[in-house]
């Protein structure tokens, strides 16, 4: 009588498969690191474009409100200093003010000579349909400092600022 022939047990397909997914271990966790500093970078990058465009909206928001202020001599802007309406917590508000980086809101506000702007008395200007109200027809030239804080958790700590530099030609 013939025995059956048996094979001998190895268990190499055992350690094939956890070999297998070992490496779909590491690789997935390397998929989730990478998808987490992705999110983590769109998060700042979101953050930094709401403080730019803060920023550009305090100095849309001057030059708004020049009809506000007086229209004959030089203008005299008041000091800016506005919490935007972005967050239900009155303390987790963006600030957008006028002035420099960390010195807080000032009245930063400079004319600039027209010489400097080149040669403005002598720039081309339509008149038709305009009553000039002087006989120099020149506007003054002013340049603002606007800048946009985000507030953090902890007030010691400051958030992200933006800054806006902006000259523009105001009057005839």
């Amino acid at each position: 009588m013939m025995k059956p022939r048996t094979r001998a047990p190895r268990g190499n397909a055992l350690m094939l498969t956890l070999i297998a997914i070992a490496v779909l271990m590491l690789l997935v966790g390397g998929a989730i690191q990478f998808t987490n500093r992705n999110r983590e970078a769109s998060v700042e990058k979101l953050r930094g474009e709401r403080v730019s465009s803060c920023a550009e909206a305090a100095r849309r928001h001057l030059l708004s409100r020049l009809s506000l202020f007086q229209t004959s001599g030089p203008l005299t802007l008041t000091q800016l200093d506005t919490k935007l309406i972005d967050d239900p917590d009155p303390n987790a508000r963006s600030r957008m003010m006028t002035g420099h980086y960390d010195l807080g809101p000032d009245k930063t506000v400079t004319v600039v000579s027209a010489e400097t702007m080149g040669a403005a008395g002598r720039q081309a200007r339509d008149l038709a349909n305009t009553a000039p109200s002087s006989a120099n027809l020149q506007g003054q030239y002013y340049r603002v400092v606007v800048n946009c804080e985000e507030p953090t958790g902890n007030p010691a700590i400051k958030g992200r600022q933006s800054e806006v530099e902006f000259l523009f030609r105001y009057g005839l």
